[in-house]
């Protein structure tokens, strides 16, 4: 909810501001208003109207509500510094944490994540089938198990000549007690599914073929694809699911869901609507809840059954035989279809599934090498190996302790820029026994400690060189510049319109109450009726439904009292809805005359509908707490009126009406 009400605030009072490279220098040095004398330029108003004006147009109406909007903003700002609360430790941290996730795309290598921006779409055009077997390795094993895991693989791999050997092979190993192969049936994947080394074999290798041995964090794989196929595509379906407990084909819930799907689907098969029916009985609630619609998805998201029954319906509205996966039964409807899109469309999704995924690691090692080229590194070698000696055996086993690091003191690597002027870090013998610390793990007591440090040092000038890159985002790209300027005032405003209007308005209980006994005419509820709708299967059920209707209000029948007995021998006879109905609330209750009894109205397919009217309610104003909310929301608006007032009052500012005027000439 934070990030919510925290981007929805930026949007609206501080937009992106990004650099607006085409801006006349004349207009950006003009001053349009000053506030405590500290001056505000005509710029910096620009990038927000620019950003949230879609037409491009420079419209008055709008410039003059932007121009308030941009005036409030600013005092609101002035008044969380006046605070101080940009040096309170939890804002920095909270900003820090933003800077991060904002830093990461300028951290690769942008030709090289073009590149894979690009492969992971071609790869998405295409789904692949396969099975594979794995031999179970740990990521960081010593280098006598990685190679024993292998060769079993390799030994495995050379009887696979076809299909059928391969098949032969993955049932030894499911009915065998080694616990480090593992065999499956991977049906139908497509880009992103697997990790991506095991993605880039199986998309490597042609159909009827085994691959090399592929390494991943799990182990050594070999794949052997069985079909490609152009992509499904994507599905956006609705289901009727009977949901049944996992367990014999014997058992009786089986035998009754199946039962109960089939007699849904003979009512379909009459014209009954598919919404109507997922609302009443469908045992997925949060589906049924929208008349059983689902939302979009395409290869591998859904059990293979209920996928490939849903893309074997060819029109929207067609409608599945019953189907069975491990939840239940399913009635299937397709509601639309659409193929991959284009790369324009999908471009933003598909990079950041490549930022959470393994090829991001790409981007990161290409701009690495790049900044090694770029940047002067100079190294002093033997302040390093005088920290390495200090490193003892344990440290294989992830239980080094270092010495005090007092007097570790020695510059072993310095970075440096000569474009930017002062650019330069360096870091000590201390800097790099921590790092060894905070990074140390059990990498095997049969690994050289050697190795393993020549290892953890080019960790850690790889580090150091993407901390450094990262302290030069500001300088490189003022667009990133202006991202987190943005983002400092946007957090810094959250803060501050927490503690004077939103906290305010839910804890101040006292002003809150007052605040509605004045304006309390204002949240009214329209007329309404206290009633219960009972949909009849037919005439019969109708009858036997009224006539324990009329008697409910006398004998306290509840809505269960009824259903048991109605639906005593078919569960689908009678459904009820009870509770406080007002006009458009339900088109049963609006058909009919809203005075107390019973009345009724014909439905579709011989049903009849029942409409039981228990009171009728005029218009009156909402209690407190049937309100809660709305005059939650008004107090707030009506607290925030009052805090830019008073700091209109508070702050000495002026807008420079003919700088504003001239804006709409430039």
């Amino acid at each position: 909810m934070k990030k919510v009400a925290l981007m929805c605030m930026m949007v609206l009072a501080t937009g992106w501001l990004f650099a607006q490279e085409e801006k006349k220098e004349q207009q950006s040095d003009q001053v349009l208003m000053t506030i405590e004398g500290e001056p505000i330029s005509v710029d910096e108003f620009l990038m927000i109207y620019n950003k949230n004006n879609a037409s491009n147009v420079i419209d008055r109406k709008s410039m003059d509500e932007y121009l308030t909007l941009f005036v409030n903003f600013k005092l609101k700002v002035k008044e969380a510094e006046e605070l101080q609360m940009d040096t309170a430790q939890k804002f920095i941290n909270e900003l820090a944490g933003y800077r991060r996730q904002l830093a990461q795309p300028y951290l690769i290598d942008r030709q090289m994540n073009d590149q894979l921006l690009q492969e992971a779409y071609d790869r998405m055009q295409q789904d692949v089938a396969a099975y594979h077997i794995l031999v179970k390795v740990e990521e960081n094993a010593s280098p006598k198990d990685t190679l024993k895991a292998l060769n079993t693989l390799k030994g495995i791999a050379k009887r696979i000549k076809n299909e059928r050997d391969m098949i032969d092979e993955m049932t030894k190993i499911r009915t065998g007690d080694n616990k480090e192969l593992i065999a499956e049936d991977l049906g139908y994947f497509t880009a992103f599914s697997m990790v991506y080394p095991f993605e880039t074999a199986a998309y490597e290798t042609e159909v009827g073929q085994l691959s090399k041995p592929v390494r991943t964090r799990f182990g050594y794989h070999v794949i052997y694809v069985k079909d490609k196929r152009p992509a499904r595509g994507e599905i956006k379906t609705s289901h009727i699911m009977v949901a049944h407990e996992q367990t014999g084909e014997k058992d009786p819930n089986v035998d009754r869901a199946k039962e109960k799907i089939e007699e849904i689907y003979e009512r379909l098969k009459n014209g009954e609507d598919f919404a109507t029916l997922a609302e009443e009985y469908s045992d997925d609630k949060g589906s049924a809840r929208n008349g059983g619609k689902l939302p979009w998805f395409g290869t591998g998201r859904m059990v293979p059954e209920f996928e490939d029954a849903a893309f074997e319906l060819m029109h929207n509205g067609d409608v599945s035989l019953p189907v069975r996966t491990n939840y239940g039964w399913h009635l299937i409807q397709r509601d639309d279809y659409r193929g991959i899109g284009s790369f324009d469309e999908l471009e933003a999704s598909i990079k950041k599934r490549i930022e959470r995924d393994a090829r991001g690691q790409k981007g990161k090692i290409s701009l690495l090498k790049k900044l090694k080229e770029m940047y002067s590194l100079s190294f002093n070698y033997k302040q390093r190996d005088a920290v390495n000696k200090l490193v003892t055996d344990d440290y294989l086993e992830g239980k080094w302790k270092p010495e005090d690091q007092e007097g570790m003191n020695g510059v072993l690597l310095t970075i440096s820029e000569d474009k930017y002027a002062d650019q330069k870090m360096s870091f000590t013998q201390a800097d790099y026994m921590d790092y060894l610390k905070r990074f140390q793990k059990r990498f095997g007591a049969d690994r050289k400690l050697s190795n393993v440090l020549a290892e953890q040092w080019d960790a850690f000038v790889d580090a150091n060189l993407i901390t450094f890159e990262d302290e030069l985002l500001d300088d490189k790209y003022p667009e990133f510049k202006a991202l987190m300027q943005e983002y400092h005032d946007g957090i810094l405003l959250f803060d501050l319109m927490d503690d004077k209007v939103w906290s305010k308005a839910v804890k101040d209980t006292a002003g809150l109450e007052a605040f509605y006994q004045a304006h309390k005419e204002d949240f009214m509820w329209d007329k309404r009726v206290d009633a219960s709708v009972y949909l009849c299967e037919n005439a019969d059920v109708a009858k036997q439904t009224e006539k324990m209707a009329k008697k409910r209000v006398k004998k306290g029948y509840t809505d269960n009292d009824i259903l048991d007995e109605v639906n005593e021998d078919n569960p689908l006879q009678l459904s009820i809805r009870s509770g406080l109905y007002a006009k458009g609330d339900d088109t049963n209750v609006d058909a009919v005359a809203w005075e107390e009894g019973i009345h009724s109205v014909e439905g579709n397919n011989g049903k009849i509908i029942l409409v039981q009217i228990y009171d009728v309610l005029e218009p009156q104003p909402k209690s407190l707490a049937e309100a809660r909310g709305l005059v939650t929301s008004a107090y707030q608006t009506h607290l925030e009126e009052e805090w830019v007032s008073s700091l209109r009052e508070k702050y000495d500012f002026e807008v420079d009406f003919k700088v504003f005027q001239s804006i709409e000439k430039e």
